[in-house]
């Protein structure tokens, strides 16, 4: 679950299963910013609380935590075929058109 941070006393997460980033992140009760990964009062599903306490109001559970929605994406998005794929079905046309040819000719 994501929550939202109301009381924090050093509280410090760990993040980078999501961002990146290899030093901890303090949080507190404070917005700081309109992008849910950049303000300091959420934690998320996946993350660690490496320092401190905090209490916090849960705000999203299952797919709709930030993790969730990563997922989602990563998950709807479409497999085409590949370029190389595309050339060795192309070449295995030719091949067995070659190959049929010379065995109806001899």
């Amino acid at each position: 679950a994501d929550i939202r941070v109301v009381d924090a006393k050093g509280f410090k997460v760990d993040n980078s299963s999501l961002t990146g980033e290899s030093e901890p992140q303090s949080r507190n009760t404070e917005c700081t910013h309109e992008n849910p990964l950049e303000t300091k009062n959420l934690a998320f599903f996946s993350t660690n609380a490496v320092e401190g306490t905090c209490v916090g109001i849960v705000v999203h559970i299952g797919d709709n935590t930030v993790m969730g929605r990563i997922a989602g994406l990563a998950s709807g998005l479409s497999t085409g075929e590949t370029p190389i794929a595309k050339e060795i079905a192309h070449f295995i046309h030719i091949i067995t058109g070659v190959a049929v040819f010379l065995g109806v000719t001899f």
